[in-house]
């Protein structure tokens, strides 16, 4: 008996330092500070996608899916130091069975890849992400946890966010992964229109968009979080301090990530956004649900003040060129897309059964045009073509029949983010081929999972 009370307190502890260490994690993640172990330069130009590198947030995840394995097995032999556990996973649950099933096939993809190094990175990346899935869904029972973390990243990159739009410009920093930018630099993402270029926002991220997609899904959590929040305060006899100051940093974080989606001025990540909205907005009508709907309409006015103050500080051109997509850079942007959507259907016809390997799509490309600058090297803005290209059909049908089981599994408001998830997939292909969207896409899947979740039930 006294052996096991040791071994329940250790397991505790464990179990606390892998909850800490994930909350760290998920506020971390955005930024890009990584070591460059092999650069790839194509004529005279940096090759992106053919960089070998390792993130500081990547061996933090390693680390803390190592303490998860341990933990499992200390816990095993000792099932009931955790009351009311249930396993992530069953052993014959269709979920267990796609993701043995994605990881081989990714992995012999790597026999067949034009660049082994690459195919076996990209691999890797895929273990830590359904890694960090499992982690995150099996630890859900600190789910307030990751949620703050999430919301308070989001926070950070929103203000970033802002700074970076009033200054036009970023600031460098070789320890946060933060390159110089501004407007008059070659490759910059700007808008154009009469004779000015505005800069905007990259947050911490390599492109706009990117960061759009972050807050995207950060601003739905604060207006989920304000919902659970709401509905608790109405349910207890009292207000308690704690509540007052939760509920001013879920509105103060709700102003500071719209700004900071906004500054983006991304098309996918906004469009991604007012669609997961609506679906709650129609949740709260089809449930009868009168305090989160309030609540909503609430945002939303809040939302369009903030919009409005913008306009009238600053040239509405910003906007409409970017709705409009009238412009010469918005054209020369969208004929870029479709014709990588036609060279990505050129490049799955090559090999359409297994495809081309894993990660090998820009090496394909670079077979094929040998002659291009390193940086013209760039994936599909697609992440469905992307996937069918480099694993085929078998490939990606594996990887949706493990979708469709996970969709199977989130309850419905959770639904909202994996719309927002889903969205973006079809613009841009970060959730694909980028640490950063790689391990976000799979973080959002282990927070929504179960049914039974506390996390958003209302």
């Amino acid at each position: 008996m006294k052996y096991f009370n040791i071994s329940q307190r250790l397991i505790g502890l464990w179990l606390k330092i892998i909850n800490w260490g994930l909350c760290l994690f998920i506020f971390l993640l955005p930024w890009q500070t990584r070591l460059i172990y092999h650069e790839a330069i194509l004529n005279k130009e940096v090759w992106e996608y053919g960089r070998l590198s390792l993130y500081g947030t990547e061996i933090l995840l390693v680390i803390l899916i190592i303490l998860g394995i341990v933990r499992k097995c200390l816990r095993y032999p000792e099932p009931q130091v955790e009351a009311g556990f249930k396993p992530a996973f069953g052993v014959k649950d269709p979920i267990t069975y796609a993701i043995i099933a994605v990881i081989m096939f990714t992995g012999l993809s790597i026999i067949w890849s034009a660049d082994k190094a690459i195919a076996a990175q990209a691999w890797l990346r895929i273990l830590e992400g359904i890694g960090l899935f499992w982690l995150v869904y099996d630890t859900r029972q600190f789910m307030s946890n990751f949620k703050l973390a999430f919301i308070g990243s989001g926070a950070v990159q929103g203000l970033l966010a802002i700074y970076q739009f009033f200054t036009q410009s970023t600031f460098a920093s070789k320890w946060l992964g933060l390159p110089y930018i501004e407007t008059n630099y070659l490759g910059a993402s700007v808008i154009e229109f009469l004779d000015e270029r505005w800069l905007r926002a990259y947050g911490s991220f390599p492109h706009p968009n990117i960061l759009g997609g972050f807050l995207a899904i950060v601003l739905l959590l604060i207006v989920i979080g304000l919902w659970q929040l709401n509905v608790k305060i109405k349910n207890q006899n009292e207000i308690l301090k704690a509540d007052i100051y939760l509920n001013t940093f879920y509105w103060f974080s709700a102003g500071i990530v719209f700004l900071g989606l906004l500054f983006s001025f991304s098309r996918s990540a906004g469009l991604g956004f007012v669609l997961g909205f609506i679906y709650l907005f129609i949740y709260t009508l089809k449930n009868k649900l009168k305090i989160q709907r309030w609540l909503s309409i609430k945002l939303a006015i809040f939302f369009v003040a903030l919009f409005g103050f913008i306009l009238i500080g600053w040239p509405y051109q910003l906007f409409t060129v970017r709705i409009t997509t009238q412009s010469k850079l918005e054209q020369k942007s969208l004929i870029e897309r479709q014709t990588a959507i036609t060279e990505a259907k050129a490049i799955f016809k090559t090999n359409p059964v297994i495809g081309i390997g894993l990660g090998n799509y820009t090496k394909q490309l670079q077979d094929k045009y040998p002659n291009y600058p390193g940086w013209a090297y760039q994936p599909v803005h697609n992440w469905h073509w992307l996937a069918l290209s480099e694993l085929g059909f078998i490939g990606f049908l594996l990887f949706v029949f493990l979708l469709v089981n996970l969709w199977r599994r989130t309850g419905t408001i959770e639904k909202s983010l994996i719309l927002v998830l889903l969205f973006i997939s079809f613009f841009d292909h970060y959730f694909w081929d980028l640490f950063f969207g790689l391990m976000l896409w799979w973080l959002v899947w282990g927070m929504v999972l179960d049914k039974e979740n506390e996390f958003l039930t209302t």
